[in-house]
């Protein structure tokens, strides 16, 4: 079994795959805390397994992906004292699947490089993805499989704390889907205005890229807050929210 943990700024997401699958056998995730240690890690980690009751000692291979340092040495020494096996580190200088329209790759994230792994594994090219999480991140790769740019903008979750936390009476507000795109009071207004506000910039940024670079694309979503935007996009978007795990899956068997 190989074991993919992707640590990122809201959540630390952990999934098992078979050797031969990509799919994962389960996918779970915790909230990331800067403030835990490897052992309160080691007692989340260990939970996880014996609730889908997997043992450590079925895990051959794992790889890991981080976004956030300060939590990065506490998942990696509870991950090493609990496997057998390595811990496998993303980062731009792996073997990837996929060429660069850039000098330089290394300042790229190794979710946007999981991404676009699992996209090309996944979908082919030419494909757009967007993962939605803290931030709102968008990825292209062109006609010849190369990654051919990154968007990064506020995602949906820090977009709306940010709106509740700077004004005086605009209430938290949930992402039940909304009932029409103009609200008919204050709650169904940030409602309509973060869903329907985030699908057009999501159909907008498709729109502006494919008549920049003249392709046509398949779209994949990812990130724990896709579910609630792309039924809202106009574009045809694959919903995928496993795609991070699935690429590391990926960079794993190519490295």
């Amino acid at each position: 079994m190989i074991l993919t943990v992707d640590i990122g700024n809201s959540n630390i997401c952990f999934a098992i795959h078979a050797e031969d699958t990509p799919e994962p056998v389960f996918f779970e995730r915790i909230h990331t805390n800067h403030n835990k240690t490897a052992l309160e890690y080691m007692v989340d980690i260990r939970t996880i397994f014996e609730l889908h009751h997997v043992s450590f000692t079925t895990v051959t291979d794992c790889a890991l992906s981080s976004v956030v340092p300060v939590v990065t040495p506490g998942i990696e020494d509870a991950l090493q004292s609990l496997l057998s096996c390595r811990v496998f580190r993303i980062t731009p200088f792996v073997n990837l699947p996929y060429g660069a329209n850039a000098d330089d790759i290394s300042p790229v994230g190794s979710d946007i490089l999981c991404d676009n792994a699992g996209t090309i594994l996944q979908y082919g090219y030419p494909a757009m993805t967007f993962d939605l999480g803290t931030a709102t991140v968008a990825s292209s790769l062109d006609d010849k499989g190369n990654l051919d740019g990154v968007l990064i903008t506020a995602g949906v979750r820090t977009s709306l704390n940010s709106l509740v936390s700077r004004t005086a009476s605009l209430p938290q507000i949930t992402l039940d889907p909304p009932k029409s795109v103009l609200g008919e009071n204050t709650a169904e207004a940030m409602r309509s205005g973060i869903i329907y506000g985030t699908a057009g910039l999501i159909d907008g940024i498709i729109d502006r890229t494919e008549q920049e670079t003249g392709l046509r694309y398949t779209v994949v979503a990812t990130g724990g807050l896709s579910r609630f935007i792309a039924p809202y996009c106009r574009h045809e978007i694959s919903l995928d929210p496993t795609l991070l795990m699935k690429g590391m899956w990926s960079l794993l068997r190519i490295n």
